[in-house]
């Protein structure tokens, strides 16, 4: 069984933290997009026929506010995948990943070089395949190389910050910059 996640495309208002078009749903603990409200209301309707025409009706609104963009749904493995390309970047907290408890939360991603530009510092720029890009911030000791095709696992370290072993070589610290 698949769980499967809604999300309202609010733009600027979902940015500002704003939830006028959204009620917060007591059982689940997460804000409900108004169109969907809606349709869960039809639950309510006593009468079989007026209830499947309430159905029917906000059905047909979730459908067009999905067709529209206004409704995005995603299922959970959608989600996982979205955080892991999010993963290292400094984001404002808008509530879009429900349920973003220490238990669910990103903590750590395995990916494959793309790219590993030696920079005049010595210090690199690691792209991943993904298109992530990460810059080491700290020199280690001993001669490094990295190439293309090299596995890179990135976790998330101490006050925020990141540390990465390409190899399973020595842990060096890095930061997203995309």
């Amino acid at each position: 069984m698949r769980t499967h996640f809604i999300f309202l495309a609010f733009g600027a208002a979902m940015l500002a933290g704003t939830s006028a078009q959204a009620q917060e749903d007591p059982e689940a603990g997460v804000d409900t997009p108004a169109v969907i409200d809606q349709m869960f209301q039809c639950r309510e309707v006593e009468d079989p026929e007026a209830r499947l025409a309430c159905f029917d009706r906000e059905v047909g609104r979730v459908y067009e506010a999905q067709a529209s963009r206004e409704l995005v749904i995603a299922d959970r493995e959608q989600v996982e995948q979205a955080k892991r390309g999010l993963f290292g970047l400094r984001l404002p907290k808008i509530g879009l990943f429900s349920g973003d408890d220490d238990k669910e939360r990103v903590n750590e991603i395995t990916a494959t070089l793309a790219s590993a530009q030696k920079r005049s510092n010595g210090m690199y720029i690691f792209e991943l395949e993904d298109g992530a890009r990460w810059l080491q911030t700290e020199s280690i000791s001993g001669f490094q190389r990295y190439k293309a095709g090299d596995t890179i696992v990135i976790k998330q370290a101490a006050l925020g910050s990141f540390k990465a072993k390409v190899n399973g070589k020595r842990a060096m610290r890095v930061r997203r910059l995309n």
